[in-house]
């Protein structure tokens, strides 16, 4: 009865943990009040590229340049 109380609880906690995803920031953007952040998406071994963008709040923005990483939890 332990050890399955034990499994429970060890699934609910990996599957609650949240995951970081970190970018490096290959140009940014903004204004009208928006602010963005555009990446680039290759998997490694993949040769299609896909380009990503993501809103960010104006503070985000003025803390980071091209060629940064930035990580969203």
């Amino acid at each position: 009865m332990k050890k399955t109380v034990l499994l429970i609880i060890t699934i609910i906690y990996f599957n609650c943990e949240k995951e970081i995803d970190c970018i490096t920031i290959q140009d940014k953007y903004g204004g009208n009040g928006t602010f963005y952040f555009e990446w680039d998406r290759t998997i490694s071994g993949n040769t299609d590229r896909r380009i990503g963008t993501g809103s960010v709040s104006e503070e985000v923005y003025n803390q980071y340049e091209v060629g940064d990483t930035y990580c969203i939890d």
